[in-house]
């Protein structure tokens, strides 16, 4: 997977920049431009447990902006990783390239479930087109392992606003092996991306990463998503209520409610409007590579 200027010497030099709300808050301060910082929000939730809410500030690192931390929950024996480079602006595609992992330190099989939010500017007052390529990888100790969902959920889904767009490798869903090694399913939708109709973003989008792992085993979840619109429905956020919209000498001046308060319908247009052909996606299942036994256990759907 191209995860656009994702150099492995890179991570020497940038900070762990995620802050858990709950805890002490880094003294690393934020990067400024004249576009201000960039924050991602993180929610990771332990079986039924309550989320966990971890801000991942932004770093600018060789142009690209990355977003990289590492959570550590001793409580409840797992570690959250995760190393994203980002393009927020859809102005020749918004984009995110990179993974956030799950390990399993405990000795028991237990769920988890990660939400990464990521705001736009500008915002896209039309319809928007989504596209992405998925991977899911199960990293496995010589026990084997698996990782699943139940009917109704899914192992990897997009957001826009409030809206889910897409799933990929719904329930019921099982990968796994017998023994060490690393089972892998590929998926992708909305290609050539971004090629998926999808709503209009007043606010940004959320990847979200949901799995029962089994214990000692790693889930990553590589993904490379694309968000585009068309330029002229763009408008630059600010905060105030009146942002400018993008495009011409004379800067025309809409209306926004940035917040929760936007999701009346005073902007006109529906939120699926547009000529975009959707596009289907593609699930190419599991591959298995280890060095043991023969798996257990494959890909299982309805």
């Amino acid at each position: 997977m191209n995860v656009f200027s994702m150099i492995s010497s890179i991570m020497g030099t940038l900070a762990i920049t995620a802050v858990a709300v709950a805890g002490t808050p880094s003294d690393t301060k934020p990067p400024t431009s004249a576009e201000g910082s960039a924050n991602a929000t993180i929610l990771v939730t332990f079986d039924d447990q309550k989320p966990r809410r971890i801000i991942s500030r932004g770093v600018m690192a060789d142009g690209v902006l990355r977003f990289v931390g590492e959570h550590v929950d001793s409580t409840h024996g797992f570690t959250l990783a995760w190393n994203w480079a980002a393009d927020l602006d859809p102005m020749g595609n918004a984009r995110l390239d990179g993974e956030a992992s799950v390990r399993n330190r405990t000795g028991d099989r237990h769920v988890y479930d990660v939400k990464a939010t990521f705001k736009l500017d500008p915002v896209i007052m039309n319809a928007s087109a989504v596209g992405a390529s998925v991977r899911v990888s199960l990293e496995m100790d010589e026990d084997g392992g698996s990782l699943d969902v139940p009917a109704g959920a899914s192992v990897w889904s997009v957001m826009i606003d409030e809206d889910e767009v897409k799933r990929l490798h719904p329930g019921p869903f099982m990968m796994g092996g017998s023994g060490s090694g690393i089972a892998v399913a590929d998926a992708n939708f909305g290609a050539p991306h971004p090629g998926l109709v999808a709503p209009s973003i007043e606010e940004g989008f959320q990847v979200r990463h949901h799995c029962r792992l089994t214990s000692g085993d790693r889930a990553v979840f590589a993904t490379d998503m694309q968000i585009g619109g068309d330029p002229s429905d763009f408008v630059r956020r600010r905060d105030v209520e009146r942002p400018v919209r993008i495009g011409g000498e004379n800067l025309e001046r809409r209306v926004i409610q940035i917040g929760s308060s936007s999701r009346g319908r005073a902007i006109s247009g529906s939120r699926r409007g547009g000529n975009r052909r959707p596009a289907t996606s593609v699930e190419r299942g599991v591959q298995i590579k280890k060095n043991a036994r023969k798996p257990r256990a494959g890909v299982s759907r309805n």
